[in-house]
Parts: structure tokens; C-alpha cells; sequence
């Protein structure tokens, strides 16, 4: 799991107060104040010895107050704090997970609905925006290789993944080639790559291209070149995307910038896709809060993201997006949950 990269140690009873404070704020979204966390919190603390403790906070950068009347907001410091010292530990509810699984036990066969159905049911559970990667065909299995003749000099190359996904290109060639001559340049491949994802059958094609060999078994290098020509134009992936407008009922989203900012990300998609792309290379769950999601059409927000594989193989990955202000001790856990749900139905 991917959570703080700092390990920031608070005595108890500045951590109680804080991880209180930021639960007010996340239930609230209005300042919070001593009264407030002496009336609804037991910390064995009166109002005056709060009002101490925040301010002291607030001088180790974890509170702000936005008006020197109102009470104290967190910052995204004290999200990562309490994201690392409670959140992460939480578990998913009894209905959230009923949920999930109701949903995948009745769904389709059909994978693709699966995934496009996904956003939507986060969307429904967490009230904020959803997305899912599909797989990354990179990442598949490759079941078989075929190439079609479909006049001179122009061959229909084909791969098929285990999941009966297709990568297809038309392919120009320096030389004519028979259909049989074809099906046996396709049998050798298969041979070579059984058992190969796409990403590895690519790397493995373009080292025996570097081979001597290679350079004078014309046979082979044909079979290669029509190999290379495929495995190296993988198409871009795209997001399953949903709940953007029940994002913007949040009260942060009162704010028209901030509702822009959502929009923006929502519809250009590229800087989600990238940071889910990242996520990739953790096993399991990343929290990005704010400003750590580096890409500044994101600072505002958070996201909350987990891979799904297929045995050991990652995937893709899902994630919910949405204010810094997040039920992450709610949205941890089930975003976990459904990329355990998804992994299993691959299983199978």
C-alpha cells in the first residue's frame, strides 16, 4: 500500500486531536471548533487545553484557521496523517460490501460490461466521481497470433489474448507472401510465445530481430518484422468514467474554480490516466491528496486508487476522485474491495 512517504510521530494527545479535528471537518466541512470536539469527542480534555493543542497544530502546519474568529480547518498534511494513522486500517461496511457483491455475483459474462459498469456502482456508493482502467492489453497473455493475406505485400496481423481481447494492424511488407507461407510464420510465433504476455512477446521479438541469425534466416525475420509490427502499436488505453455531476453536489464544488477544476479533469482525462498508470506499479492501493498528485489539474483533489490482476498479472486499476475533504476511512476499504471483487471474477 502506498500511503505517506514521512513518518510523523504526534503525542497521543495531539494525535486524538487531530485525527477528531479532520473527522469533523470530512463530516462537517466547517471549521472546526473547541467546543465542537469537547461536545462530541471523549478526549478527557477541557476547551481551553483544545484551543492550546490546536494552535500548536496549527504552528506544525496540520490546522489553518481561515478567519481569526472561526475555528480550524485541516491541511493537507493532517489529510496524509490521518489517511496513514486511521484511515488505512479502516474496514469496508456491511452494506458496502453487500453491495459489491450482489453486483458482481449477478453480473454479465461479458468482462468489458463488468468494467463499464464499475464506475457507476462507485459512483452510486460514495456519491463522488469513478473511473476504471480497462486492462492493459500490454499485460495480457497472448492466446494466438494470426496473420491474413489480403493482397500483395499486405498481411492482416492479428494477436488474441487469453481474455479474447484483439490487437489488429494492417501491415505493408517489403516482400509478397503466400497465405501458407504466412500461417507458418504465425505457427512459429505462437510457438515462441506461448505463455508470453504482449509486453514480453514485444521485448522478446525485438532481441531476436537484434540476433544474427535473424539478419539471415529470411523466414524468420519476415515472421519477426510481422510480429514487431504489431506488438509495438499497442492502442491507448482508455477510462470507464462516471459520477461527475454527483461530485459537484460536495460543498467544495460551491466553489466555481474548483467545480471547473473537476470538470476539466473529468473530461480531459489524460492526467488521470496517467497518475492510474502510475499506480500501476504498486501492488495494491495508492492515496494521492492534493498537491502529491504532482499534476497541477489534480492539486485540488484526491484520489484514491487500486489495481486489479489476474493471478499475479496487474491489470488496470479503479479509483474514485473527489476533494481533499474525502470519506477516505469509507472510500479505502471499498475501493479496496472492488479491485479484490474484479480480480476474483478474472479467476474464473
Amino acid at each position: 500500500m502506498k500511503l505517506g512517504q514521512e513518518n510523523i510521530t504526534l503525542s497521543k494527545r495531539r494525535h486524538d486531536l487531530l485525527l477528531a479535528t479532520v473527522q469533523e471537518f470530512i463530516a462537517t466541512a466547517e471549521p472546526v471548533g473547541s467546543a465542537q470536539i469537547v461536545a462530541r469527542h471523549q478526549l478527557g480534555v477541557r476547551a481551553a487545553m483544545v484551543r492550546n493543542i490546536m494552535s500548536e497544530l496549527e504552528d506544525a502546519g496540520f490546522l489553518r484557521q481561515p478567519h481569526t474568529s472561526a475555528g480550524r480547518v485541516p491541511t493537507e498534511k493532517a489529510y496524509r496523517y490521518y489517511v496513514d494513522n486511521l484511515a488505512a486500517a479502516a474496514r469496508i461496511g456491511f452494506e458496502d460490501r453487500a453491495q459489491i457483491e450482489l453486483h458482481y455475483s449477478t453480473a454479465a459474462g461479458d468482462l468489458s460490461a463488468v468494467l463499464r459498469d464499475t464506475p457507476r456502482l462507485l459512483a452510486l456508493l460514495t456519491g463522488q466521481a469513478a473511473m476504471v482502467m480497462p486492462p492493459r492489453l500490454e499485460a495480457s497473455i497472448l492466446e494466438q497470433v494470426n496473420f491474413v493475406r489480403l493482397r500483395e505485400k499486405q498481411v492482416l496481423a492479428v494477436f488474441v489474448t487469453e481474455k479474447g481481447a484483439a490487437q489488429n494492424r494492417i501491415v505493408d511488407t517489403e516482400r509478397d507472401h503466400s497465405q501458407g507461407e504466412l500461417d507458418r510464420m504465425a505457427r512459429y510465433l505462437n510457438d515462441s510465445l506461448e505463455g508470453r504476455t504482449l509486453d514480453e512477446a514485444c521485448k522478446w521479438i525485438a532481441a531476436q530481430l537484434k540476433e544474427e541469425r535473424a539478419r539471415y534466416d529470411r523466414f524468420m525475420h519476415d515472421a519477426l518484422a510481422l510480429g514487431e509490427a504489431i506488438s509495438g502499436h499497442v492502442a491507448r488505453i482508455d477510462l470507464y468514467v462516471e459520477g461527475g455531476l454527483q461530485a459537484l453536489e460536495q460543498p467544495e464544488f460551491a466553489d466555481r474554480s474548483k467545480m471547473r477544476e473537476l470538470l476539466r479533469a473529468l473530461e480531459d482525462k489524460s492526467a488521470l490516466l496517467e497518475l492510474l498508470e502510475r499506480s500501476l506499479a504498486h501492488d495494491g492501493l495508492t492515496v494521492s491528496i492534493g498537491a502529491e498528485n504532482y499534476d497541477p489539474r489534480l492539486a485540488s483533489l484526491s484520489v484514491v486508487a487500486a489495481s486489479y490482476l489476474s493471478g499475479s498479472t496487474v491489470l488496470g486499476s479503479l479509483a474514485i476522485v473527489g476533494p481533499v475533504r474525502m470519506e477516505y476511512d469509507r472510500v479505502i476499504p471499498l475501493v479496496e474491495y472492488t479491485a479484490r471483487a474484479i480480480s476474483r471474477l478474472l479467476e474464473h
